[in-house]
């Protein structure tokens, strides 16, 4: 079903640079935006909160299985920095509509 997505991640853990390119141009934009609206739409907090997503998505794609699409996956590395940083912050998340 995830048949692109298990593609490019096997060009990536091949260490295919035009597949880390795509991968970066593809999902950093999309991630960003799912981020900044769960950190009280701060955008210093939000870029931070992904660079660390990818810096953790890096180290660990060869263990995707393509058992859902890739986004959601990286959404799942995402909120566990989303919910780091508020914990950090000593503070509940505001509600996303």
């Amino acid at each position: 079903m995830y048949r692109e997505d298990r593609k490019l991640v096997t060009r990536l853990v091949k260490g295919d640079e035009r597949a880390f390119d795509f991968f970066v141009d593809q999902y950093y934009p999309r991630l960003y935006r799912f981020a900044y609206s769960r950190v009280g739409r701060d955008a210093d907090v939000a870029q931070d909160i992904v660079q660390n997503t990818f810096s953790k998505v890096v180290r660990k794609i060869a263990s995707y299985r393509g058992e859902a699409a890739l986004f959601t996956w990286l959404c799942t590395f995402c909120r566990y920095e989303i919910a780091a940083y508020w914990r950090r912050e000593g503070r509940r998340p505001t509600e996303v509509e």
